[in-house]
């Protein structure tokens, strides 16, 4: 009773009224950033949320993931998880698009642009394998987060778009290492100007809360980038580069190896 109840009665009226909302709020097409986990997306997410045009939801909507044949086409299978956000949140009148992450995005490039058409924007973020896999999970501080396969698999896919003009193929380490100047390059492909709270981002980030960082937003430096260096995961390191598949990404993605 309760799923045909929410399928029939409570998830059309969410979408019905979330719709509207959209409509009402947003003139502009959404940005959508996926990546293996642990890649940086999070961190992306936050930066993005400080530009004034860009209400970014503050916590992964899962929406995304899962796809069902419809009367077009393939639909988003929990698309009332999207319009309840907006239904619950406070949109700032100034933001004009919205911007969701979760790494599994990647997965779904091709549905996604096909359902929200020529004008959305994907971000595909990608790090250094031997920094994504030697994470630590939060919430088991005995294992690694993200294991080989995943990156492997993430990665190939999102890289399967490189060359589409709606896809925007961002390395972490230039993110951290050069901020101003990737992040011009990613306004410019979102078409939305390089304000001033941008250069900025940590002061004006509206999402400052994420579990990926153990707590609160932080600001990052260049020497957090080797961590994977330290002794400790060695035998890691090893295991991640006796994969022929993640030399072959290494190599495209241009990581010294």
């Amino acid at each position: 009773m309760n799923n045909w109840w929410k399928t029939n009665i409570t998830s059309p009226v969410i979408n019905r009224l979330g719709r509207i909302k959209e409509l009402n709020h947003f003139s502009r097409a959404p940005i959508l950033i996926g990546g293996c986990g642990r890649s940086g997306t999070s961190l992306l997410l936050s930066m993005l949320s400080a530009h004034p045009k860009i209400f970014s939801f503050p916590k992964e909507l899962d929406a995304f993931t899962e796809w069902h044949e419809g009367s077009g086409g393939l639909v988003p299978t929990r698309l009332d998880r999207l319009y309840r956000a907006i239904l619950t949140h406070r949109i700032p009148t100034q933001s004009h698009r919205w911007c969701e992450k979760r790494p599994a995005n990647v997965r779904y490039i091709s549905e996604i642009l096909r359902y929200f058409g020529p004008d959305a924007r994907f971000i595909h973020l990608v790090r250094d394998p031997r920094a994504v896999c030697t994470s630590i999970h939060p919430e088991r501080p005995h294992e690694y987060w993200i294991p080989v396969d995943r990156y492997i698999g993430d990665v190939a896919a999102g890289l399967t778009f490189a060359d589409h003009p709606q896809v925007f193929t961002l390395k972490y380490e230039h993110l951290i290492t050069d901020y101003a100047a990737q992040m011009s390059r990613l306004c410019h492909f979102i078409e939305e100007p390089m304000t001033e709270e941008m250069h900025h981002w940590y002061e004006h980030a509206r999402v400052r809360n994420n579990r990926a960082w153990f707590g609160s937003v932080k600001e990052v430096y260049p020497k957090a980038l080797d961590k994977w260096k330290n002794q400790v995961h060695q035998a890691r390191v090893e295991e991640i580069m006796k994969r022929p598949e993640i030399i072959r990404l290494m190599d495209s993605l241009g990581y010294v190896i």
